[in-house]
């Protein structure tokens, strides 16, 4: 078994590789009809060496999460490998695979002049469009139960957000949070969709603190590039910094989790203290990321996780603001949405469906339903597979 995610952060929280990196395929538009791909070239253009051929031989079941990120091309690119190396004519060189997603969040990430190239080849860039997942015949699973909201209206509402179904109530509903006024004792978090805006508001913030200035390098060894990481390389904080927590605590405590907000307390050179809404207060360790990478191991006849690089800082980052991308998969209790800028199908939705409440949820300007935007093909594609599940 592999586990593997389109991007380099997705990849260190599932434990896994990257596609591009497993496979050592390059970001650019993969062409169907490119001669540089076809079956007499591809072998040339891919080489690996004997113990990566008998990994992919091994392979039982692939793993791919954060699937609606995967563009098309790459998927068919990935069967057309597997095909290859393993020399069938089945999807995925008959490997049992598993994808895991939700299409109605981020999509996959493609330019202009990309989809200039591809849209010849793909009705749209998603997996599903690909031609290795019309030939596979997967199942469909739909997970149904809700654990990060309890509030069964607040529950539809976001559904229908999700579905872009909304009602004029509804919408109406939604924008009265923009009228909220926020508590002062709340510790909110900023959902913005641009980077630039992010980073604006972290810095006033600290800069607003007259408390000292500390910095925290990560410790970096063997193989791991700066896309992949889990952290600032340089995390600098001040006595009153709200921050997140980016890491699951693995101690027995369960102390806070991948979201967790809370407020710097103390520091010194190599000391952090966190007061959370839960917890006083955390004694903060450093943590431990691995990058990691499969091989064969001739001697077991198995398949191994090699770790080529760690990254070990204080699993912490400032959070008066995020980005809607980094806040995928992400819960909080309070949050301001500025969603203004809008610009990327699902990330309303997304955005809006990391709180836990609408009691916690403030929009910072109402949300226009021209805002909502949800792909055509998505609708298009969910609605098939029910079909064809029978749901």
């Amino acid at each position: 078994m592999v586990v593997l995610a389109p991007t380099g952060v997705a990849a260190i929280n599932a434990g896994g590789q990257t596609i591009h990196s497993f496979f050592k395929i390059g970001f650019g538009p993969l062409l169907p009809n490119d001669k540089e791909y076809d079956v007499d070239n591809l072998r040339k253009h891919f080489k690996y060496n004997k113990k990566k051929i008998e990994l992919l031989n091994s392979l039982e079941l692939l793993i791919i999460d954060e699937v609606s990120m995967v563009r098309a091309d790459l998927l068919d690119m990935v069967s057309k490998i597997l095909m290859t190396y393993r020399n069938s004519y089945e999807p995925f060189g008959g490997v049992q695979t598993l994808l895991i997603g939700d299409v109605f969040q981020l999509p996959p990430v493609v330019n202009r002049e990309e989809w200039g190239l591809l849209s010849s080849f793909y009705r749209s860039p998603f997996f599903f469009s690909s031609e290795a997942f019309k030939k596979t015949g997967f199942h469909y699973y739909e997970l149904e139960k809700v654990y990060r909201q309890s509030d069964p209206q607040f529950i539809d509402l976001l559904n229908n957000i999700r579905v872009n179904e909304l009602s004029e109530y509804d919408l109406e509903h939604l924008n009265s949070s923009a009228d909220k006024i926020v508590e002062d004792d709340q510790q909110y978090v900023i959902l913005a969709t641009h980077n630039n805006s992010v980073n604006t508001i972290n810095s006033v913030k600290l800069d607003q603190l007259e408390t000292d200035p500390f910095f925290y390098k990560a410790q970096i060894s063997g193989d791991f590039a700066d896309s992949a990481a889990p952290t600032e390389k340089i995390l600098e904080l001040k006595e009153g910094s709200q921050v997140m927590f980016v890491r699951n605590d693995g101690g027995d405590e369960r102390r806070y989790f991948n979201g967790t907000i809370g407020t710097v307390t103390e520091l010194s050179k190599n000391k952090i203290v966190v007061k959370t809404k839960i917890h006083e207060v955390i004694h903060v360790d450093r943590e431990e990321w691995e990058n990691i990478k499969y091989e064969w191991d001739d001697k077991d006849q198995k398949i191994k996780k090699k770790v080529i690089g760690t990254w070990k800082q204080f699993p912490l980052r400032l959070a008066w603001a995020i980005t809607v991308h980094k806040s995928q998969g992400l819960t909080f209790d309070y949050v301001i949405a500025d969603l203004e800028k809008s610009f990327s199908e699902g990330q309303v939705y997304v955005a809006l469906s990391r709180c836990t409440s609408f009691e916690g949820l403030v929009l910072s300007s109402p949300i226009p339903a021209k805002a909502i935007k949800i792909n055509p093909y998505v609708v298009q594609f969910t609605e098939w597979m029910k079909r064809k599940m029978n749901y």
